[in-house]
């Protein structure tokens, strides 16, 4: 089943930016709270298990109060599943497994690829038009993050080829996870209906994986600054789901990755904020570079999806 275009109502350019910028800033603030929550030694999956069973509790709750309910027939369910495996188990899997023979700033170069796969899927399958300026937009967004990575990548502790091939995974779910939503959407379902199904199959997933592989987490009544930090990424997680769905059935599923390279800079800023890091001056001309794509990423007024402007 194709998403039925004619019946998507077009956006406010300027409202979908700030929805991009709030999403990425997201994004950005969550590594810094997963940092935070890791090196105080909480299990990396069971914070990811908190985290989604703070987001299935409050879908859940608004779509109780909205009474939303939906009926789950194959389609929905079979949708529910990919999304789930390539929004959270596929790439998570990846990183987890890679992390200990990829340095951190090869995977995160690498996971800024994601938008490159995004554009490369919409016009390998044809499932949207990909114009000039969204081509343009991606690449500015990729040379800013390789002058931002580039620089800092520690190529002799990435030798292993086939872990490096292995992180490839994290942009090639996530770039081709966005393509699958915009095509087969189900008919009738909201973001926030799929936003609590996705995240409600994830933790599925998730719980046996955290008891058979991790120390089980732990409550501590004195609640340090990691357990606050693991409440925040659930908060995180929930409004950035609702905005990726969102974002994805009124424009498509290309622009929604350019967030990709916003949490990038957004995470710098939270990195400066948070933790006192300090960036030389090619950081800031490639946050121009970005704001450069970010705005060719926004159709200008009186063009249509269909449009080639």
């Amino acid at each position: 089943m194709v998403a039925d275009n004619s019946a998507r109502r077009q956006p406010n350019a300027l409202a979908t930016m700030g929805w991009l910028i709030v999403m990425g800033a997201a994004w950005g603030l969550e590594f810094s709270m997963f940092k935070l929550a890791v090196e105080a030694g909480l299990p990396e999956i069971g914070i990811l298990m908190v985290a989604l069973v703070l987001v299935v509790v409050a879908f859940g709750a608004v779509i109780a109060w909205k009474n939303a309910w939906f009926r789950l027939n194959a389609e929905i369910i079979v949708f529910l599943i990919v999304v789930a495996v390539l929004g959270y188990v596929l790439p998570l899997l990846a990183a987890l497994w890679a992390a200990s023979h990829v340095g951190a700033g090869m995977m995160t170069l690498i996971a800024s690829f994601t938008p490159i796969v995004t554009v490369a899927t919409a016009l390998l399958f044809r499932t949207e038009h990909v114009s000039l300026r969204r081509i343009l937009a991606v690449t500015f967004g990729m040379i800013a993050g390789l002058m931002v990575l580039a620089p800092g990548v520690d190529l002799t502790g990435s030798r292993n080829f086939g872990w490096l091939l292995l992180v490839f995974v994290v942009p090639l779910t996530y770039g081709v996870e966005s393509v699958y939503v915009w095509v087969k959407w189900p008919a009738g379902l909201s973001p926030l209906q799929i936003g609590a199904g996705q995240a409600a199959i994830a933790l599925l997933g998730v719980i046996p994986l955290h008891l058979l592989t991790e120390p089980a987490m732990a409550y501590d009544p004195a609640w340090p600054v990691s357990q606050w930090a693991v409440i925040l990424v659930g908060f995180l997680v929930l409004v950035e789901v609702f905005l990726y769905f969102a974002i994805i059935r009124d424009t498509g599923g290309v622009l929604v990755s350019f967030s990709f390279y916003i949490s990038l800079f957004a995470g710098i800023a939270w990195g400066v904020t948070i933790f006192g890091e300090v960036f030389d001056w090619v950081t800031w001309i490639a946050v121009v570079a970005l704001m450069i794509g970010l705005a060719l990423t926004v159709q200008p007024a009186g063009t249509t999806k269909g449009d080639t402007p």
